[in-house]
């Protein structure tokens, strides 16, 4: 039967496998942009004349440090939830840094739609998710506070 302890663990697992896998994909960045850059890409963009392949290469790698701070963020976030400590000031900080991470994410994602206007909407797409990440961060900060004074009372 499922329940919540294998739904944690499922998501712990499938964050480590994530990690493993953006590893991985480290080693292919140059490999895919020039592939991306034949194959894909159309001439869409204010530098749409030169090649899309050393700016792609360099904001990829970027973006990766960006998925690792978020892989992080989560392993910390998910391996507090599996100890019971769910509202800590230590899951809101978890929160803060995954949201700005996509919102960087997003701004690198933004400069490189000057090349190609399709990242403009992948740039879109994660500083919206960093947005909503910065919403359950407050609501988790109110929660923490309302927490800590609750505890104060008793």
């Amino acid at each position: 039967m499922w329940n919540k302890t294998k739904s944690l663990l499922l998501s712990r697992v499938l964050t480590w496998i994530s990690a493993c896998i953006v590893l991985i994909l480290t080693f292919f960045v140059p490999e895919f942009s020039v592939w991306y850059d034949k194959s894909f890409s159309h001439d869409y963009g204010f530098f749409s004349d030169s090649s899309v392949v050393v700016p792609m290469c360099v904001i990829l790698y970027i973006c990766e440090i960006f998925a690792f701070v978020v892989l992080y963020s989560l392993h910390v976030l998910l391996s507090n939830i599996s100890r019971e400590q769910v509202f800590v000031e230590r899951n809101t900080a978890c929160l803060r840094h995954i949201s700005w991470a996509c919102m960087f994410a997003g701004v690198a994602f933004s400069v490189l739609g000057l090349w190609r206007f399709i990242f403009l909407l992948a740039g879109f797409l994660a500083i919206m998710f960093g947005l909503i990440m910065r919403v359950l961060k407050n609501v988790f900060e109110k929660a923490v506070e309302i927490k800590s004074e609750n505890d104060f009372t008793v």
